[in-house]
Formats: C-alpha cells, sequence, structure tokens
C-alpha cells in the first residue's frame, strides 16, 4: 500500500511505516510528480481538499485550486494506467448547480473531472464526518463548549445525514474489496435525519452540556462565518466555505452500498459523537504542528501561485488562448511593454520576450511542448528582471481547458518574484489579477461578437 503526502515540511518520502504503508511525497500541482508517485497502484483513493497553503501568496479559491489538483490526477493516472479511482465527495452535490454552495459545486466538479479519464470511478458522498481529527466535528465541539448561549441562524434548520468515520472506512472497503462493482455513486448517512440546530442539542447532552440557543431569522453565511471563527479558533480557509454549505440539504439516498453495508448497522450520531469524544476527537487540530512546520518552509520559498478561472470561447484551443493573450496584454500596455511573440508553423507562442519601453527585458517565457497538448499549454519563466535570479524549474504560466466545465483556468505556478516581498505584494500582485480580470472581460466580450 502506498500513501502520498503533498506536505513541502515532509521528509518520509520512500520510507514505510509500523503499518507496512509506504510513503511518497509529491506536487499535485505536477502531473509528472504524481505519476512517478503513484507508479504501479491500481486504485487511487482520493481526498484532497485545498483548504491549507502551499504557496506564500496564493490568488486563487479553493475551488479552482481543486479543479486543477483534479485535472493533474486524471492526468497522471492516465500516464501510469491507474485502473480505478474512489474519491470522497460531498452530500447532496447530485443536485443542480443553482442550489448548490460553492463548496458543493466544487465537490461536483471534481468528481466530473477525476471520471473524465481511462480510470473508471467510484463516488463516495458524505455530509458531517464524525471522527477523530476531524475538523468539522472539533468545530462543533469548540462552539458548544465555549459559547453558554448561541444564536441559531435560519440555516441551522436545515436537514442533513452526518455518518460516523468508521462507517466510512467500512464504504472504502466494501469498495476495495471489488472496485468493479462498485463504479458510480453512491450517498452516505445514517438512518435519522436531523437539522443542524438537532445536532447542536444533541452533542451538547452528550459533553454533559445545557446551552440556550436562540433562533433567529437570518441566514447570514457572512455573520455565521465571523462568530464561527472567533470561538471556534478554525481559520477562515476551513470556516466560509463549510459555513456556506449548510444551507443546502444534505440527505443520503438509498442505494446498493448503503444495502450492502445494512444502514440499519451504522453507527447513530449519538453513539458516533461518544465514541469521538472518548477519543478525544475534540482535541486540538492533530495536523497543526506540521502545518506550522510547512508554513516555515512555504515562507522561505516564497513562491506564488494564483489561478483565475474563464469562459473558453469555442473558437479558441489553450494554445490559441495563450497567443491571443500576448497579443491583446501588448496592446493594452503599450507603449510601455513591447512585447515580442515567436509563433510557431502550428500557430502556438514558442517564445515570449517582455521589454519595458523597448529596452530591459522584464520577462522571458518558453514554451514546453512535452508539458502540452489538446487541453493544456504551458510556458516556462525562464528569466528577466521580473524573476528571481535562481528561479524554480517548475515557474510556468499554464492556459488549461477544463473541458467537462467549459472554463479556462489560467494558472501562475510556482513564480518566483525578484522583487522583495512587500513590494511585490502591493504592486505586481494586484498588477496581475487586475489583467487577469481584464482578459477574462475581454474574452467575454470577443464571445459575444
Amino acid at each position: 500500500m502506498v500513501a502520498l503526502t503533498r506536505r513541502p515540511s515532509s521528509n518520509a518520502s520512500g520510507s514505510t511505516d509500523s503499518d507496512g504503508v509506504e510513503w511518497r511525497q509529491c506536487d499535485l500541482f505536477d502531473p509528472e510528480s504524481i505519476a512517478a508517485a503513484i507508479e504501479g497502484v491500481d486504485v487511487v483513493i482520493y481526498l484532497v481538499h485545498s483548504m491549507s497553503p502551499q504557496s506564500r501568496l496564493t490568488q486563487a479559491r479553493f475551488d479552482e485550486l481543486d479543479l486543477v489538483l483534479a485535472d493533474n490526477m486524471r492526468r497522471a493516472m492516465d500516464v501510469v494506467g491507474t485502473s480505478h479511482i474512489v474519491f470522497l465527495g460531498g452530500l447532496g452535490a447530485h443536485q443542480d448547480d443553482s442550489v448548490l454552495s460553492r463548496h458543493l459545486v466544487s465537490r461536483q466538479e471534481v468528481g466530473a473531472v477525476l471520471g473524465s479519464g481511462k480510470a473508471a470511478i467510484t463516488e463516495l458522498r458524505a455530509g458531517l464526518v464524525i471522527g477523530s481529527g476531524g475538523s468539522s466535528f472539533r468545530m462543533l465541539i469548540r462552539l458548544i463548549r465555549r459559547l453558554p448561549v448561541m444564536v441559531l441562524p435560519r440555516w441551522t434548520s436545515t436537514p442533513t445525514q452526518p455518518v460516523a468515520i468508521d462507517d466510512v472506512v467500512r464504504a472504502f472497503e466494501a469498495v476495495l474489496d471489488d472496485p468493479a462493482a462498485w463504479r458510480g455513486e453512491f450517498d452516505l448517512g445514517i438512518e435519522e435525519e436531523m437539522t443542524y440546530g438537532r445536532m447542536i442539542h444533541r452533542a451538547a447532552a452528550a459533553l454533559g452540556r445545557n446551552p440556550v440557543t436562540v433562533p433567529v431569522p437570518i441566514s447570514s453565511p457572512r455573520v455565521s462565518t465571523l462568530w464561527i471563527m472567533v470561538f471556534s479558533g478554525e481559520p477562515a480557509s476551513l470556516v466560509v466555505p463549510l459555513i456556506a454549505s449548510l444551507k443546502t440539504p444534505t440527505i443520503a439516498r438509498d442505494n446498493r452500498l448503503l444495502d450492502h453495508l445494512d444502514r440499519s448497522s451504522l453507527a447513530g450520531f449519538d453513539e458516533s459523537v461518544e465514541a469521538c469524544l472518548a477519543e478525544s476527537g475534540d482535541a486540538d487540530d492533530p495536523r497543526r504542528a506540521t502545518r506550522s512546520r510547512d508554513r516555515k518552509v512555504i515562507h522561505q520559498r516564497s513562491l506564488v501561485r494564483s489561478i483565475q478561472r474563464m469562459n473558453m470561447p469555442d473558437d479558441l484551443t489553450p494554445a490559441s488562448a495563450m497567443r491571443v493573450y500576448w497579443e491583446w496584454l501588448g496592446k493594452v500596455f503599450r507603449p510601455f511593454l513591447k512585447i515580442r511573440t515567436d509563433v510557431s508553423k502550428a500557430g502556438e507562442a514558442d517564445r515570449v520576450t517582455v521589454h519595458l519601453f523597448g529596452l530591459l527585458l522584464m520577462l522571458e517565457l518558453n514554451r514546453l511542448p512535452e508539458a502540452c497538448d489538446d487541453e493544456l499549454e504551458t510556458m516556462h519563466i525562464t528569466r528577466g528582471l521580473l524573476v528571481r535570479r535562481v528561479s524554480p524549474p517548475g515557474s510556468r504560466l499554464e492556459f488549461r481547458w477544463i473541458k467537462e466545465r467549459g472554463v479556462l483556468l489560467t494558472a501562475l505556478q510556482d513564480y518566483a518574484p525578484s522583487l522583495p516581498w512587500p513590494i511585490y505584494m502591493c504592486s505586481q500582485a494586484w498588477l496581475h489579477l487586475m489583467v487577469m480580470a481584464g482578459f477574462r472581460r475581454w474574452l467575454r466580450r470577443r464571445s459575444r461578437d
């Protein structure tokens, strides 16, 4: 069995733990790194979420990050010939996008991308998973412990069906015993349907507490997010998408996997909470120390990741979109920037140079043909006054077409700015966002014409 870690501070790659699991380190933003890490693996279990920073500056929403990572995994599996992937998605993600939160839409997108490759897919869908070390459960318990009076917004009346971590593990084991028999989507959840408000009261009883609860006729995720962050101590990157999801009913549909597990045998809510509390499941984040070490490495590297989502015009490909981007940019910043694009016979931008007033080389980028295909165009950022002298080999600009969603993702990956960090944050970082916003608007207008 192989387990992957993407922690930048990890030195566990190639080691085997006491359970006989071989640990391999990989960069999930690099398909080649993933392919090397999953070489020889028949079935992949995908449990990835993008709610922790991987770069000193990340200019991207979590759903854009998750979309890139899922596409990279799909590409890597196609290369090494992985036969099956098992993905843990979100309960309720089968509903129409219009009623889903961004978090649940993201889970839906990830499942669609992972399932678009050569590997067969099994998607298990769960709501709140009750287990030791779980961030959502820890957040709930901390609020109950710290607040003698709790305000219950309208979203606390949303129906849901949580599930115990042990039963999620049982579901994975059933699928892994015979992956081919369990292709498709399968919801997981206890038999009892309950609201989040009821969940709070029941969890409080397990703690021996009886907080005063005050229902209020508001449903503002922003207000809820603020007080939950303050009193739970959890970061905004975790709280914001989770709270926004609570307005969507998450009810587990009957399916043959639940029949196979015998839904009546699944641990109930009270039983799951008591078992988790007995294991100190509401204790501090078990990954706190490792995240602290990761932050030090991330700070030392001082790299930038910036991903923007745009509509993909029907008449463009990633290669032609990359070429017209540089043409558009040269017109927007004329006469300050002189941008020269060397175009191949096939119409790709082979080499791009950006000069200030035609004199100072600010950026040079070269196409990486081995990293390009019909859905991905990649240029390596090689040199220039805006690039650190010792730039990482992975510093690149990507234009990626996610055909399952009909969107174009522009991604600045592992960029190493030469400007001092405070100056970069107040100047070039903001300029990049404004440029990409302008290009998005230009593509939108171009599609209408």
